[in-house]
C-alpha cells in the first residue's frame, strides 16, 4: 500500500479517517485528528507520519504506549463523542451511550459511598481476588444495572491506579502538544541543533513539540533547544 501499511484493517482505518476528513474539508470544518491516547488509529497514523516506515507496517497493541487507556471495553466512551462531532454516528447511538455512561457514573458512585466492614466497595473490588459477584450483594438495586455498565465499572475500578499513573504521561504529552510549531518554521536558524535532528524536523515538519519528541533519533536536548526558540 502506498502509505507503507499492510493488512485490511490498517487500510480500512486510513480510509475511514481520509473519508471523514474529506467530508469535513468540503464542509469547511476542522479535521478529525485522533491522538495516540485516544485510539489505535491515532497511533497508526502518528507512526506513519512521524516515524515513517522501512518495512510493511502492521498495527500491534505493543506499538501503543497508552494501552491501558485504549481498552476494548471503553472504546465507545472514547470514540463515540468524536465520531458524533465528525458526523459519523447518529443521534440514537449517542443517546444509547449517554444512558450507559449515566449507569456507569451512578454505579461507580455507589461503590465509593457504600461500605462493607468499614471499607468502601470500590476499594474491596480493587483487590485481585475480588469479583463483581463478591460485592454485588451489597450494592443497592444492583440488578437494575446493565451487564455492559457493570463490566465497565469493574474494569475502571480494577485499573484505576495504573490508569492514573499512565494519565500523568498523557498530560505531559498534551502540554507538549500545546506548544505548536508554525508550518513555516525555519529550522536552519537553529545553528546549535544537530544536523540529524534538523534534517528530520525538516522532513517530518512536526506540528507540535509532542510530535517532534517522537521522531526517531531526536533527543531531549534537541527538543529543549527547539522549545527555547519557540519561546516555551
Amino acid at each position: 500500500q502506498i502509505n507503507g501499511t499492510t493488512g485490511y484493517e490498517e487500510a480500512g482505518a486510513q480510509g475511514l479517517v481520509a473519508g471523514a476528513n474529506a467530508a469535513l474539508a468540503i464542509a469547511g470544518r476542522e479535521p478529525l485528528v485522533l491522538s495516540r491516547d485516544q485510539a489505535y488509529i491515532g497511533v497508526l497514523i502518528d507512526d506513519l507520519v512521524t516515524a515513517g516506515v522501512d518495512e510493511p507496517y502492521r498495527m500491534f497493541t505493543s506499538r501503543a504506549e497508552y494501552r491501558l487507556l485504549l481498552r476494548h471495553d471503553n472504546a465507545d466512551r472514547r470514540l463515540t463523542p468524536l465520531a458524533a462531532a465528525a458526523g459519523l454516528v447518529g443521534a440514537e447511538r449517542v443517546q444509547r451511550l449517554g444512558r450507559k455512561v449515566e449507569q456507569i457514573d451512578q454505579l461507580a458512585g455507589l461503590l465509593q459511598t457504600t461500605r462493607r466492614e468499614g471499607v468502601s466497595l470500590d476499594k474491596l473490588l480493587r483487590r485481585p481476588e475480588m469479583t463483581w459477584a463478591d460485592v454485588a450483594p451489597h450494592v443497592p438495586a444492583a440488578e437494575q444495572y446493565d451487564a455492559e455498565a457493570v463490566e465497565q465499572v469493574v474494569w475502571d475500578v480494577k485499573y484505576a491506579g495504573y490508569v492514573a499513573r499512565q494519565q500523568v504521561d498523557v498530560d505531559r504529552q498534551r502540554r507538549l502538544s500545546s506548544k505548536r510549531i508554525p508550518a513555516s518554521f525555519d529550522y536552519s536558524r537553529l545553528t546549535q541543533l544537530r544536523t540529524e535532528a534538523r534534517e528530520k524536523f525538516e522532513r517530518v515538519r512536526p506540528g507540535d513539540l509532542a510530535q517532534a519528541s517522537r521522531i526517531s533519533g531526536v533527543t531531549p536536548a534537541d527538543i529543549a533547544l527547539l522549545m527555547v526558540h519557540l519561546g516555551g
